[in-house]
């Protein structure tokens, strides 16, 4: 099944809906070596923005004006393991993920709550089925985290949490389905893993990323619940490439719709740019419909199209094994 789902992908490349923007316009730069390792971003009430490191990094929340320059720090109690992704309430409340787990061996993960009065709590979270690497987090109305891991091989597993969470303890998480990087796109260099999440303003997009791409997904009926954002990660998404960020990780909807991207600054390399790409959220509804790639993997393929995808996935494994090359080389994230 999994060879005939990177079949799909491919085959289907040219089905999967676009829209034709301009390329994404920079902001402003992490030049703070404070954010050298830019894992997680929000933005902010005043405009500007919150941003999480991840690879064991003190779990300080940054805040950012509008320039990128850090004003100020929110310091979490609790230190995170390997903090990969960041959401923010409607209320204000930050939601840090502990979700990383590079070598698979953790036996729980973690969703920090950090109250707009800076109150903190940890709430552990359990895999049905063995440790999983992620690094993004979905956080739907109803305060049940959606978790999608990051696999190399462009299918990635969704989990969602029994319960919400927030008042500490312990959560079980359930494996709830999976999302594949759709079309021609896992044959790019870093664009099969995903490493950041976000949920538009309005909840009628939800939004993956890879090192490569956004991918946005629409949920015309909001989010309210976890299953919302599960049901909308069935549906056709849209892509938008993110050009010049070689370890993009970070991803964040501002009120207006526009789209914000930006990662980790490699080493000795220029500072990481922050991308705005403007009304993506609200094209996502002017997209022409297509098939979804999940959906139709459901289906099953004509045994021609099996046939030639043993070559392509072949081609495809080439492509996963320069990407974890090129991710090992460097820093970890």
């Amino acid at each position: 099944m999994r060879l005939l789902a990177l079949v799909l992908l491919v085959v289907l490349g040219l089905l999967v809906p676009g829209v034709a923007w301009g390329g994404p316009q920079v902001r402003c730069t992490l030049d703070d070596p404070r954010l050298a390792e830019a894992s997680g971003l929000v933005v902010a009430d005043d405009g500007g923005y919150e941003v999480v490191n991840d690879s064991g990094n003190p779990s300080t929340v940054y805040r950012l004006d509008d320039s990128c320059a850090v004003v100020g720090e929110i310091g979490v109690p609790d230190q995170g393991r390997d903090v990969e992704d960041l959401a923010r309430g409607a209320d204000g409340t930050l939601w840090p993920a502990d979700i990383g787990d590079n070598d698979r061996k953790r036996r729980t993960v973690a969703v920090l709550r950090v109250s707009p009065s800076g109150e903190e709590t940890v709430t552990r979270l359990t895999y049905p089925d063995g440790a999983h690497d992620a690094e993004s987090l979905l956080m739907p109305g109803d305060d049940r985290p959606v978790i999608v891991t990051k696999d190399l091989g462009g299918i990635s597993g969704v989990y969602v949490a029994e319960s919400p969470v927030g008042d500490g303890g312990t959560v079980a998480l359930r494996r709830a389905g999976e999302v594949v990087v759709p079309g021609e796109a896992i044959t790019s260099l870093g664009a099969g893993a995903y490493t950041g999440g976000a949920i538009s303003a309005d909840g009628r997009v939800v939004a993956l990323r890879t090192y490569a791409d956004a991918w946005l997904y629409p949920a015309p009926g909001g989010t309210a619940t976890a299953d919302d954002v599960v049901a909308a990660l069935r549906a056709a998404p849209v892509r938008v490439p993110l050009p010049d960020e070689v370890q993009g990780e970070a991803l964040a909807f501002a009120p207006d719709g526009t789209l914000l991207s930006t990662g980790e600054t490699p080493e000795d390399g220029p500072p990481a740019p922050l991308h705005a790409v403007s009304g993506a959220a609200g094209s996502v509804s002017a997209a022409p419909p297509a098939a979804s790639p999940a959906a139709s993997e459901r289906a099953g393929l004509p045994e021609p199209l099996a046939s030639i995808g043993v070559v392509l996935a072949v081609a495809a494994g080439v492509f996963a094994v320069v990407a974890v090359v090129a991710v090992v080389r460097r820093r970890r994230g």
